[in-house]
């Protein structure tokens, strides 16, 4: 009976005095190490920088279950974190007899990230698979349509899906088909500084009135900025309309004339144009360059941990309900073997317990998929925040959808930049998508 984990070796030292006895064999320089916990009196740890060919014992017989774990879930220094994640796979190969559990952490994004190597590994290696992995939207996209993961329709309880969010819900849905479980969630908001602004993002022209200043990525380089996704869907206009192709020429020139606006009395600079990502602009946020700026709930979160003094509020919308665009993490099954599949989903389940789920997601700054799991954080105003943005939240738009999107984000940049009216770009749509 073993668990194995693949984690950085900069948590061996912790591991060891945290699951004491066991006593660290060895570490290696590495971006991964295995460490091996037994459940016997006599157990070690022990790391190795060769993963690839780690073999279990001749003798072990027993059930495994394969799971990749995204590094981003478990960033690096938070020992909390780790020694959080190594108890919950313990605890969880201790509820299934002779279970041995392997944990393997990867990169999320990049060379050797999750999507890449199962990309490699289904062509070469299919036996090197995990049984089960987690993904985000777009990788997870990609993965289904490559047919690298199992659909998991009426395999999951309903006391789970009926507490997800109804975005999470279809965060993992592909065609009416579930193919993914959500996990952990992030949605974009206002993070802004109350010394200095009073908050009242609302509406356009809340902002517009109070000259609420802020700064968001107008510079997207492919697709449509979620910004200006939710301020033309809050302007009246519909995601149909975008996936046709004939955006609404009426809710487009209503969120084009709020920048028009904005940049003549000063609240929108010219150089948002320059920004592609909120990243590009997080440090000058966290610095006070910037007074408020669009940023993600896990960026939000994290520069509160590190002591930063901001407050949430929801993006500016013309009208109704605040909303955002939602993105995460989702559990997905990858192997082909059914009682694995089985195996795999239980372990989906038994990590999204409310408990569990809330502690997780609270100590990596991510948000729960799970409605019961977000009533168990006492954030406050926050909590409240994102509890009503997840209500009403959006999927993303997957990048390059169409001709469509990237005329329309030309149509904000020119606006910001001076060379067109509204109306004038409007039309420079209309025409081009003719």
């Amino acid at each position: 009976m073993r668990v194995v984990y693949v984690i950085p070796v900069f948590v061996l030292s912790a591991l060891s005095v945290a699951c004491s006895p066991m006593s660290a064999q060895s570490a290696l320089v590495t971006a991964e190490a295995i460490i091996e916990l037994t459940a016997t009196p006599s157990a070690t740890v022990a790391a190795t920088a060769d993963l690839e060919t780690t073999e279990a014992s001749e003798d072990n017989v027993a059930p495994t279950l394969r799971v990749w774990w995204p590094d981003s879930l478990e960033p690096a220094g938070n020992q909390t974190a780790a020694l959080t994640l190594a108890e919950y796979m313990e605890t969880f190969r201790s509820t299934v007899p002779d279970l041995s559990v392997e944990i393997r952490l990867k990169k999320a994004q990049d060379i050797g990230g999750i999507i890449q190597t199962l990309r490699t590994a289904s062509a070469v290696a299919p036996e090197a698979l995990p049984d089960i992995t987690l993904l985000r939207r777009s990788d997870f996209l990609a993965a289904v349509d490559a047919g690298y993961i199992r659909p998991i329709q009426g395999l999951v309880t309903s006391a789970i899906l009926g507490d997800l969010y109804p975005a999470a819900l279809d965060l993992g849905r592909v065609n009416g088909m579930l193919y993914g479980l959500s996990y952990a969630l992030d949605v974009e908001h206002i993070a802004y500084r109350p010394l200095a602004l009073d908050g009242d993002f609302a509406t356009f022209n809340a902002v517009l009135e109070k000259e609420q200043k802020f700064v968001f990525p107008a510079g997207v380089t492919q697709g449509l900025s979620d910004v200006l996704l939710l301020q033309y869907l809050s302007a009246g206009g519909t995601m149909t309309e975008l996936v046709q192709g004939r955006p609404n020429a009426d809710a487009l020139e209503t969120v084009l004339e709020f920048y028009q606006a904005a940049v003549q009395t000063g609240v929108i600079d010219r150089s948002v144009l320059d920004y592609a990502r909120s990243d590009d602009y997080l440090f000058q946020l966290a610095q006070g360059k910037f007074d408020a700026g669009v940023i993600t709930s896990t960026q939000y979160l994290s520069l509160l941990t590190n002591g930063q003094t901001l407050e949430a509020a929801p993006i500016p919308l013309a009208t109704g309900q605040p909303s955002t665009v939602v993105n995460g993490w989702m559990w997905v099954v990858i192997t082909r073997d059914r009682d694995q599949q089985l195996l795999a989903l239980r372990f989906a389940e038994w990590m999204m317990d409310i408990e569990r789920l809330a502690a997780y997601t609270r100590m990596v700054n991510m948000l729960p998929a799970r409605r019961a799991a977000m009533r168990t954080w006492d954030g406050g105003d926050f909590t409240d925040l994102a509890n009503s943005l997840l209500l009403n939240a959006h999927l993303p738009i997957a990048e390059g959808d169409s001709g469509t999107l990237r005329a329309m984000e030309n149509a904000l940049a020119a606006v910001i930049s001076g060379q067109r009216t509204p109306s004038d770009a409007v039309q420079d749509v209309l025409e081009q998508l003719d």
